[in-house]
């Protein structure tokens, strides 16, 4: 048998479509006629076979069509080269972010712009400058991420129309150029052979099977072909998940401080919830606990958490306008401990750690210099809301005349200045008024006091201090997880499908004189498991290999 392809004969073409010699149109592109299965295309031979037959020879787009700009645009995003790229920039990205902390990570309250600088250098604050602290929900990763789905879309709709459009409308009688082009392409006596014989060994492999004039297809497991789409598709929602948490309400991660006492609005909902912050209990592990922590508690210093515990209550803001007084009506209560959080609507509240760096209150006592005896008894200032006046006795008062929680240092028009609203430093400008003498004035913060006036009688000391207990709660709220759930078991799927379900076919006739079977067979992975099946069917059908029926190209 020939078949000479360069004959004008056998193809011709315009500008829509190709038309194979059996009289089929096909798309431009196009390698092997979806028809009768000639080559189309003179410049691919029996090595490029697979090339061929990955898409069943059917036009890929964005290897045919570069003439506009929507073209152009859409072959650079169906590159799997441009999609590896966008994958690597991406992990790169990612990898850099975890070189230092991200701002979740760093300290409550603190300027990152500072942080970053003072705690690594030059790096941390082009780290910072580069958006690297933020890294997932800086705009720019959010655009790589974006490319890259639009990027497996583009590819997967390439590739995928056209091999889905081929492999629904495959031909079962192939021409004999087809067969010899084929990795599996054998030839067997078969005189008085019924091809209804052959039809039923191969249903018995699970085969599907189609006749006609002679000629048959047994199929199974094409839709191992879609596996990679399978998989892109999961990829896909999983992207999709990743980016709605950019989108406010559908994902929350923060932290909140709350103050033993204190009443604060939940992050993110709009001063909808309240929660105060009624106690916060630490408990570490000691000796009494037994053997099994003595050795932990002696090499942390006795510091083994036992139970980190927030008791709360929950408020809901009944205002029916945004911006008028809160009214907070309770709504619930209950308490959070590690790995034990607390719920409500999509809302959850875990235990992250607590605080007791601030300072809550400080005692000070009176000393008259000369004979170094205390006056009156000590007056305790309320760090978060301090009083103007304090009175000692019915001759002297203090005055606090100036204030800041947390001393930076004193400014050129003799003010002080704070570094935070934190109160982790204080300190003040005491006034001391006595009856009958002039003001006395004193500049106290913790391990120092200065007498700003001259020949003071008196001096103000510390005389003690206490800290607030603060919880440190993180608000978790996740409305994507269905999305990344459901992205990741259809990737899952898609990967087993694609692992382990071959797509095999096999192609049979009976030649005109009836003495020759001829057979060819093609999968898209594991031959050695095709040629099982066919040696079976043979075994079955006591068929003995001929010759390959080599067909002259």
């Amino acid at each position: 048998m020939k078949d000479n392809f360069k004959n004008n004969e056998q193809t011709s073409k315009n500008d829509d479509y190709i038309i194979c010699s059996c009289g089929q149109k096909n798309e431009p592109g196009t390698q092997l006629c979806i028809s009768c299965g000639r080559m189309i295309n003179e410049d691919y031979d029996k090595k490029k076979i697979q090339d061929v037959m990955r898409y069943d020879g059917s036009a890929v787009r964005s290897k045919v069509r570069n003439k506009t700009i929507i073209d152009k645009i859409w072959n650079w995003f169906a590159s799997i080269k441009v999609g590896v790229t966008l994958i690597a920039l991406t992990a790169i990205a990612a990898a850099i972010g975890t070189i230092f902390p991200q701002q979740y990570f760093i300290p409550v309250g603190v300027d990152p712009s500072i942080y970053y600088k003072e705690n690594y250098g030059a790096l941390g604050e082009l780290y910072y400058q580069l958006g690297f602290h933020n890294l997932y929900s800086s705009w720019w990763f959010i655009v790589l991420l974006a490319l890259i789905a639009l990027s497996i879309i583009a590819a997967s709709i390439d590739r995928g129309v056209p091999l889905f459009k081929s492999l629904s409308n495959q031909r079962v009688k192939k021409h004999p150029s087809f067969y010899s082009r084929q990795k599996i392409n054998e030839s067997f006596p078969a005189k008085n052979l019924n091809l209804k014989d052959v039809e039923s060994q191969l249903k018995l492999q699970r085969y599907k099977t189609r006749q006609d004039q002679g000629h048959i297809l047994a199929e199974k497991g094409r839709f191992s072909r879609y596996g990679p789409y399978i998989n892109h598709s999961g990829l896909i929602i999983l992207l999709i998940g990743s980016m709605l948490r950019f989108f406010p309400g559908m994902y929350v991660d923060e932290l909140m401080y709350i103050k033993e006492g204190d009443r604060k609005p939940v992050p993110s909902t709009n001063r909808e919830y309240y929660v105060e912050n009624k106690k916060f209990t630490a408990e570490n592990y000691d000796a009494s606990d037994g053997e099994a922590f003595q050795q932990a508690i002696e090499k942390s210093q006795g510091m083994i958490a036992k139970n980190y515990q927030t008791d709360l209550t929950l408020y809901k803001n009944t205002s029916a306008m945004l911006g008028e007084s809160d009214e907070l009506k309770k709504v619930d209560e209950g308490s959070i401990r590690l790995n034990h959080p607390f719920k409500f609507d999509d809302y959850h509240l875990y235990q992250s750690s607590y605080d007791q760096s601030q300072m809550k209150t400080m005692t000070f006592k009176l000393i008259e210099k000369s004979s170094q005896k205390q006056i009156g008894q000590p007056f305790e200032v309320n760090l978060d809301n301090p009083k103007e006046h304090y009175t000692i006795n019915d001759q002297i008062s203090i005055d606090i005349k100036s204030y800041v929680p947390d001393f930076k240092e004193i400014s050129s028009q003799g003010s002080l200045v704070s570094k935070s609203p934190n109160t982790i430093n204080p300190a003040f400008v005491f006034d001391l008024n006595e009856k009958g003498e002039e003001s006395e004035y004193s500049f106290i913060k913790i391990k120092e006091a200065k007498e700003i006036s001259e020949g003071n009688h008196y001096e103000i000391k510390f005389d003690g201090m206490t800290n607030h207990m603060a919880t440190i709660l993180t608000v978790k709220k996740d409305k994507t997880l269905p999305f990344i759930f459901t992205g990741f078991i259809i990737f899952l799927i898609g990967v087993f499908i694609g692992s382990y379900v071959n797509h095999r076919r096999i192609w049979l006739n009976i030649s005109d004189d009836g003495q020759t079977l001829n057979l060819a067979a093609h999968t898209n992975k594991n031959y050695f498991g095709l040629n099982k099946d066919i040696e079976k069917m043979a075994t079955q059908l006591s068929l003995h290999k001929g010759v390959e029926n080599n067909v002259d190209d």
